[in-house]
Parts: structure tokens; sequence; C-alpha cells
């Protein structure tokens, strides 16, 4: 079943096949994690999903990602960098499969584990709150288009926000490399329209799977 949730400004496409996608070139696991999913995802957080967070008030979140040693502190975002198998990749010989990456097979995000993401979907990037590998939308038909308008929307709003965020603290000379707290600052401030989402209806695509 896909399911769709939309709280705090921020959304998310729940898939019942999540962790149970044996099968799928996306879920392809070649690492210690099986079950991985499509989590390879190294997350990276905009200035418009940091400002989501800031909304629900979870400035400490967003300390502790500066803190953490595998973050990755860009001007106008951050990355969290996961778990790479490069010499697996290496001796895998095999670059693509049917246009997908093999790369992706020996990555792992960060705040992956064996029981499922260990974060809230708030506190995720967009991308992961959204994505759905092909094989899903396959099993969803024509019934996917409502979904994909949502996603696309969704992902509409937050690039255009994120832009004008991005060009406000161009003018003020300050981001998050100069000065990260006067940065995170002037987002929590910085006022942005809610997005306004659509009502839909879970889709039941079991029978397309067995």
């Amino acid at each position: 079943m896909l399911s769709y949730y939309f709280e705090d400004n921020i959304p998310l496409f729940g898939c019942s096949l999540c962790g149970k996608c044996d099968g799928f070139i996306e879920s392809t696991s070649l690492i210690h994690i099986k079950n991985r999913g499509c989590c390879w995802y190294f997350p990276k957080y905009t200035l418009m999903d940091l400002k989501n967070i800031l909304s629900i008030g979870r400035v400490d979140f967003i300390h502790e990602l500066k803190e953490n040693e595998k973050t990755v502190i860009s001007n106008y975002h951050l990355e969290v960098k996961g778990y790479f198998d490069e010499e697996g990749y290496n001796n895998y010989g095999v670059k693509t499969i049917e246009d997908f990456d093999t790369k992706l097979f020996f990555r792992l995000c960060p705040f992956s584990t064996e029981k499922g993401c260990s974060i809230d979907f708030k506190l995720r990037p967009h991308p992961c709150n959204l994505y759905l590998c092909r094989k899903v939308i396959d099993y969803c038909g024509d019934e996917y288009r409502m979904f994909s308008k949502e996603r696309r929307d969704y992902y509409s709003y937050m690039n255009y926000f994120n832009e004008l965020l991005k060009r406000e603290l161009i003018d003020k000379k300050i981001d998050l490399i100069k000065d990260f707290d006067k940065t995170i600052e002037f987002i929590s401030k910085y006022e942005v329209p809610k997005f306004e989402p659509r009502k839909l209806n879970s889709l039941s695509f079991a029978r397309r799977a067995g």
C-alpha cells in the first residue's frame, strides 16, 4: 500500500513494501545490512529542509548535524556522509544495470539501521520522504498520477523558497560556513508560506506485487 501523510509542512510517502522489497534493483544491498531497501542516499539538507526542522523546534538536531563528524558543511546546505564499501564496488566490476548505478549497491545512509531509519521523518531531507522506486511506481499504475503531481509540486515549492533564502543570505553576506549560528537564526526568522497539500487516498498494489 502507498499512503500519504503531511504534518508540520513536511510530507511523507509511506510504502508498505519498505524493507521487504527483495528483488527490486533499487533495494539491492551488497553490504552488511541486507534489508536496507533504497536507503543508499546520503542526506543533503537544503536551507528549506533546515527551515522545516527549525519550525518544529528542533534546532538541537541541526546542531547535532553540525557536530557530526560525518557532516560536510557547505555554504548553503549540509550533507551527512554515510557508508560506502569502495573496495567491494571496485571488485564488483559491473558499473550499471538497467541504467542503475551499481555504486548504490554498496552505499548506506548514516541514519539507516537493521530496524529502519533511526530518525523521525520530520528530521529527514524531503527527498528521503518522497522517494519511490520504479517498481513501486509500476505497481501503482495510473493511480500514481496524483502522487506524482504532489511530489513535483512540493519539490517546486522547496526549490523556489530555497533559492529565495539563498539570495537573502548572499545579500547579507552570511552562510553556513562563514557564520553558522547567525545563518540558522536568520533562517528561523525568515517567513515562508506553508505548502498546501492535496488530500490523497491510499493506493493498494498488493495484487500487482503478487
